[in-house]
C-alpha cells in the first residue's frame, strides 16, 4: 500500500505574515508617539504663546511709561526756561500789583508764555498755569487774574473749595508731583502736575506752576483699547505715595487700593482675582506703574489654538493611517506630513508678508517726517529712503503745508474728517510718482508731491490740482483748504528748507489766496527771518557734524535776511546776536579730548568774544561742526556698531532704537545695513554675544547661575534659559554640571 505524500508547508509564509504584523504594530506605536509629541508641542506652544502675550503687554506698558517720562521731561524743560527769563523772575519777585511796572511785566510774561506754548502742544496737557505767591495772581498765555477769581469765575471749579485748592497748590515741592483735582472739577480721576519753581535754583522765584492733564489722551496712552473699560493703572512715587489712578470707569477705579499695595518689582507679573498685574518702574524718577488687565484677553487671543490643534491632530491621524496602510502594502512611504508642514510654513510666510505690507505706509511716512525735520545726515540713508519710497532718480520735490477749516456747523468726527482729507489728497495729487502726506495737528497736514525733472511748469500744474481739490472739498464737505508751498527742491537734503518755507507761506494764505507759493510772498524788510525751528535745526546740524547742511543753512539765512529783505542795522544786530547764541549752545556741548582740540576751542572762544559778522559766524559754525564730525556717521558705521555692541551687550536696554539714536540713522536703515554687512540680524548678533559670554562664564568656578541672566542683559530667566537651550541643546545648569565634571576629570 503506497503511503500518502504530505505537501510541505511554505517556509516563508508565516514569517512574511509576522513581518507584516510587526510593521503594522511598529508604525501604530510610532503614530501614537507622534500624537503624544503633538500634544506636548501644543501644550508647550500654548504656554509660550501666553508668556509672549503678557511680555508684549509689559512692553506696551514700558513704552507708555517712557512716553510719560518724556512728557515730564518736556514739562521740566518748559519750567526751567522760565527761570532764565529775567522779566518772569522780576515779575515773580514783585510784592504788589500796584508796584511800578508790574502790569507791563505781566503783559510781557504772557507774550513769552504764548510764544513758548508750542513746546508743550504735543503733550497730554490741557492747560498750564502759574501762581505768583507774592501777589496771589494766576498768569498764563491767555489770562491774568487774581487766584480766587480764577477759581470761581474763570476755571469754574466746585464752590467752597478755594482754600483747599490753594493749600494744595502751595504744598508743591521742587520735584514734579501729581495733584488730584477731581474734588475741584467735579469729575473723577483728574490730575495736574504741580511744581514749586522757588525750590529749583538758588535764586528766589516764589512761583508754583501746574499743568492740568488731558485725561482722555493719558487714558488712551496707558489703557489698551481691547480692555479700555476694565483696565486700571496706578502710579506711585518712589516712596509708595499714590500719584495717579488711571481708569475709564468707577468699577475699574475700585482696583486702585489693591494695585497700590501690590508688591511687584520692575518687570514682574502677578494676579489679582481675574486680573493680571504687570509692573514697570521708571528709570528716570523711580515711579512704579502697575496695570491690571483682564485675564480673558489672553484666552480670547489664543482661543483659535484649539481649532488649529484639532485640525493638526486629525491631519496627523489621517497621515498615520495612510502611512501604515502604504507601508503594510509595501507600495510607498508617506510624505504627506512634510507637505503639511510646508503648507503651514507658506501660510506663515504669507501672513508675515501681509503684516509687513500693513506696516509699510507707516514706515514710509516716518521716512518723510525724518527728511523734512532735517534729521537725516547720510547720503546713503537718503538714497535708501528714496528707493523705498519709489522716488529715486532725477526729480523735483514740492512740499505743501495745508490747513483745512470748516465754514459750517456740520458735525464730522475728526477721524472721519482726516480720512476724507487723506483720500482726496491722494486722488488730487496722484501722478506717476507716489504722493506722501501726514497730519501734524488737527486739520493740518504736510504733503510731498514729486515731479520728474522733465515735466514742464510743475508749479502751475500743482496750483490747478490744489484749486480743484479746494473746490471739491468746499462743495462736498464745507471745508476751506489753504495751502502754502515751499520752493522747488531737487536735492532731498534740502527738503527741510522747503518744508519750513511751506509752513511760513501757509500762515499768509487767505480766502482770496488759498494757494500761496513761498516765492510769491512779499517779505517785510523790517523783520528778520530766524524762527525757533530754524535755530533748532542749525544747532542739530552742527552737533551732528553735518557740515553740508550747516553751510546750506547759512546760505538760506543770508538769502532771506540780507538779499531779499536787506535788514536794517538794528535788525541785523539782533540776527547776529541770535546766531551767536545758537553757536554758543553748540559750543558748550564740546568735550575736548586732546591738547590740540583745546587749543582750537580756545581760538573759537576768542572769536566768539569779538564783534560778530555774518561771514565770521558762518566760519565759526563750520569750525565747531568739525568737533562733532568724529562722532558723526561714517560711510560704513557697522564696524563701530559691532565694537559698541561688544562693549555694551550686557546693557538690558540695548535695542535697535537705542543704536539708531547713538549712530544718528533710522532703525530700518540701520537694520538693513547691519544685515547686509554682517549677514546676521541685529537681534541674532546680540543674542550670540550674550550666549557666548554665558558659555564662557559657566566654565568658571564662581559663576552664579541664578544671577547670570541679569548680568548678561536679559530681563527674565525664562527667556535666557530658552535661548541658551535652543543654541547649545542643554540648559545652563546642565552645561555647568558638565563643565564641572570635565574639570574634575582633568
Amino acid at each position: 500500500m503506497q503511503s500518502k505524500r504530505l505537501r510541505p508547508r511554505h517556509p516563508q509564509q508565516r514569517p512574511r505574515d509576522g513581518f507584516a504584523l510587526g510593521l503594522t504594530v511598529s508604525y501604530i506605536l510610532l503614530l501614537l508617539v507622534c500624537l503624544a509629541l503633538v500634544v506636548g508641542l501644543y501644550a508647550s506652544s500654548t504656554r509660550n504663546a501666553r508668556e509672549a502675550f503678557w511680555e508684549h503687554r509689559s512692553l506696551e506698558l514700558q513704552q507708555a511709561v517712557e512716553k510719560w517720562d518724556n512728557d515730564l521731561s518736556a514739562m521740566d524743560r518748559y519750567t526751567r526756561q522760565l527761570l532764565i527769563d529775567n522779566t518772569f523772575v522780576r515779575l515773580a519777585g514783585m510784592d504788589s500789583i500796584r508796584q511800578k511796572g508790574y502790569l507791563y511785566a505781566a503783559y510781557e510774561v504772557m507774550q513769552a508764555l504764548s510764544s513758548r506754548i508750542y513746546s508743550i502742544s504735543n503733550l497730554p496737557v490741557a492747560e498750564e498755569r502759574i501762581y505768583l505767591k507774592k501777589t496771589g495772581y494766576v498768569i498764563s498765555a491767555s489770562q491774568f487774574t487774581e487766584a480766587r477769581q480764577f477759581y470761581e469765575n474763570y476755571r469754574v471749579y466746585q464752590p467752597g473749595g478755594y482754600e483747599s485748592w490753594l493749600e494744595q497748590i502751595l504744598q508743591a515741592a521742587a520735584q514734579s508731583r501729581c495733584m488730584d483735582i477731581s474734588a475741584f472739577t467735579g469729575k473723577s480721576n483728574e490730575y495736574a502736575v504741580v511744581r514749586d519753581i522757588d525750590a529749583i535754583l538758588y535764586k528766589r522765584v516764589p512761583v508754583v506752576i501746574w499743568f492740568e492733564l488731558d485725561m482722555d489722551k493719558l487714558l488712551a496712552r496707558f489703557l489698551p483699547q481691547d480692555a479700555f473699560g476694565e483696565a486700571a493703572v496706578t502710579v506711585c512715587d518712589e516712596n509708595g505715595a499714590l500719584q495717579m489712578l488711571l481708569a475709564a470707569n468707577p468699577q475699574s477705579a475700585a482696583l486702585g487700593d489693591a494695585l497700590q499695595t501690590a508688591a511687584l518689582a520692575d518687570g514682574e507679573q502677578g494676579t489679582l482675582g481675574e486680573m493680571r498685574l504687570l509692573c514697570c518702574v521708571s528709570p528716570v524718577n523711580g515711579w512704579q506703574y502697575v496695570i491690571a488687565l483682564p485675564c480673558r484677553l489672553c484666552d480670547e487671543t489664543l482661543g483659535n489654538y484649539d481649532g488649529i490643534f484639532t485640525l493638526i491632530m486629525l491631519l496627523a491621524l489621517a497621515a498615520g493611517c495612510v502611512m501604515i496602510a502604504l507601508l503594510v502594502r509595501r507600495q510607498m512611504r508617506p510624505v504627506h506630513q512634510l507637505n503639511t508642514r510646508l503648507r503651514q510654513a507658506e501660510g506663515d510666510r504669507d501672513q508675515l508678508r501681509q503684516q509687513v505690507d500693513l506696516q509699510r505706509p507707516v514706515l514710509l511716512k516716518s521716512y518723510l517726517r525724518k527728511m523734512l525735520s532735517g534729521h537725516v545726515a547720510s547720503r546713503e540713508e537718503f538714497a535708501y529712503m528714496l528707493r523705498e519710497m519709489g522716488l529715486e532718480g532725477s526729480n523735483r520735490f514740492y512740499v505743501l503745508y495745508g490747513v483745512a477749516n470748516r465754514q459750517d456747523d456740520t458735525p464730522i468726527a475728526p477721524a472721519e474728517e482726516s480720512d476724507i482729507l487723506g483720500e482726496h489728497i491722494e486722488a488730487a495729487f496722484a501722478s506717476d510718482k507716489p504722493v506722501y502726506y501726514y497730519t501734524t495737528l488737527e486739520r493740518a497736514f504736510v504733503i510731498l508731491v514729486t515731479y520728474r525733472a522733465d515735466v514742464p511748469d510743475p508749479l502751475m500744474d500743482l496750483q490747478h490740482r490744489a484749486v480743484a481739490l479746494h473746490e471739491q472739498l468746499l462743495s462736498a464737505y464745507g471745508l476751506w483748504l489753504y495751502l502754502g508751498v515751499g520752493s522747488p527742491c531737487t536735492q532731498p537734503q534740502s527738503l527741510w528748507e522747503s518744508y519750513e518755507q511751506a509752513r511760513l507761506a501757509a500762515r499768509y494764505t487767505a480766502r482770496h489766496h488759498i494757494f500761496l507759493p513761498y516765492e510769491m510772498m512779499s517779505k517785510d524788510a523790517s523783520s528778520m527771518y530766524y524762527p525757533v525751528e530754524i535755530s533748532a535745526k542749525l544747532q542739530h546740524f552742527i552737533t551732528t557734524g553735518n557740515r553740508e547742511q550747516v553751510i546750506e543753512m547759512f546760505a538760506l539765512l543770508h538769502r532771506e535776511n540780507l538779499e531779499e529783505r536787506s535788514l536794517p542795522v538794528m535788525q541785523l544786530n539782533f540776527l547776529l546776536s541770535d546766531l551767536k547764541n545758537t553757536l554758543l549752545k553748540a559750543r558748550f556741548q564740546i568735550d575736548p579730548q586732546t591738547g590740540e582740540e583745546r587749543r582750537r576751542l580756545a581760538h573759537i572762544d576768542q572769536q566768539l568774544g569779538e564783534q560778530p559778522t555774518f561771514a565770521a559766524l558762518e566760519s565759526m559754525a563750520v569750525l565747531i561742526c568739525a568737533f562733532f564730525t568724529r562722532s558723526a556717521e561714517p560711510s560704513n558705521p557697522i564696524p563701530d556698531v559691532e565694537k559698541y555692541l561688544q562693549e555694551n551687550f550686557t546693557d538690558p536696554s540695548m535695542c535697535l532704537s537705542k543704536l539708531s539714536e547713538r549712530f544718528n540713522m533710522s532703525e530700518s536703515y540701520l537694520s538693513h545695513l547691519f544685515k547686509d554687512k554682517t549677514g546676521q540680524n541685529f537681534s541674532t548678533y546680540l543674542e550670540g554675544l550674550r550666549l557666548s559670554e554665558a558659555m564662557r562664564r559657566l566654565g568658571g568656578e564662581s559663576c552664579n547661575i541664578s544671577a547670570l541672566y541679569a548680568e548678561l542683559g536679559y530681563n527674565n530667566p525664562t527667556t535666557f534659559r530658552r535661548a541658551f537651550k535652543k543654541r547649545y541643546g542643554a540648559a545652563p545648569s546642565e552645561m555647568r554640571a558638565q563643565a564641572q565634571r570635565q574639570q574634575a576629570a582633568d
